[in-house]
Order: C-alpha cells, then structure tokens, then sequence
C-alpha cells in the first residue's frame, strides 16, 4: 500500500514537523506504519524457566515488518546507520475539545505510555533484516511522540558516513 507522505504530515504539529532530520535526508528509506504505536514488553518467563516475547509485541514487530516490506522492500543499508521514528499517538476520547485542539496544535504531548524507548526497540526490531542486518548498525536515533488525529508510526533511515 503506497502512502504520500505529506498527506500523512498534515495533521502533526507544525513545531514536531520543524524537527523532523529524516524528512531532509534525500537517501533516506521511509515507511508509515498505520495504526496505534506499540511499545516492547519485557521478556516473560514460562513455569520451566524458558524465555519468551508476549504475543502483543511478536504480532506488532511481524505487523510493522510486513508493512514496511510492502513499501519499501528489503533494503539492507550497510554500515552504521541514523533512525528517525514520528509516533503519533490517538487523543484520548474522553478530553475535552479544547484539550483536544491544544494536543492537535502541539502544546500538549503525550508523556504517557508506551515510552519512546519501548517504541524505539519494538520497531528497531522489527527492522532487522529488511532495512538493516541488525539494529547494532545504528548509532544515531530518535523518536518523537505527539497527538495526531489518526495514529501512525512514520520511520526515516539513512546510513551515515
């Protein structure tokens, strides 16, 4: 599925559009992943000691690697290379329309869970092998969470020399 990426802009904040690096990198891979962002759970451990991934976080890095192989292909970047992650987050139901209008203009952001860290590995992961071999390749990232009126993950890749 083939998503223009200004339209998907339109309803983020213009102050969180201002610091977006990704968006200039011209050799930048991009993807938008539709739907809420999800962050990565802790490991859970069976009665018999084993180790496992919650199903949560197993169905949202298979989601966000199907999507973003459906757009971009595999385009294993070599080297090390920068990540750039917009997550925008749904405005709670139950706000008012004037904090709804300030979440929509930026003055209100969301400091709530998941936390950019979880959201930061559970896509990193999820990167491995299609954008990169493994997320160890990078060494500059960020990502950015505001309100939008509808929930998507838009992730910018680029090596870095």
């Amino acid at each position: 599925m083939e998503y223009d990426i200004q339209s998907r802009l339109q309803g983020v904040p213009g102050t969180v559009i201002d610091c977006l690096n990704g968006t200039n990198s011209d050799a930048a891979l991009v993807a938008v992943i539709p739907g809420v962002p999800v962050g990565k759970s802790r490991p859970r451990f069976s009665r018999k000691g084993r180790t496992y991934t919650p199903s949560k976080t197993a169905l949202a890095e298979e989601y966000a690697r199907a999507i973003v192989v459906s757009q971009t292909g595999c385009k294993r970047l070599e080297g090390p290379v920068a990540v750039e992650m917009l997550t925008v987050m749904p405005i709670p139901l139950s706000w008012t329309k004037r904090k709804r209008k300030a979440a929509l203009a930026g003055d209100i952001r969301p400091a709530v869970a998941p936390d950019f860290d979880n959201l930061a590995k559970l896509y990193c992961d999820a990167m491995n092998g299609v954008w990169w071999q493994d997320d160890k390749q990078v060494v500059d990232g960020r990502c950015i969470k505001c309100y939008g009126p509808d929930p998507f993950v838009m992730m910018w890749c680029w090596p870095v020399h």
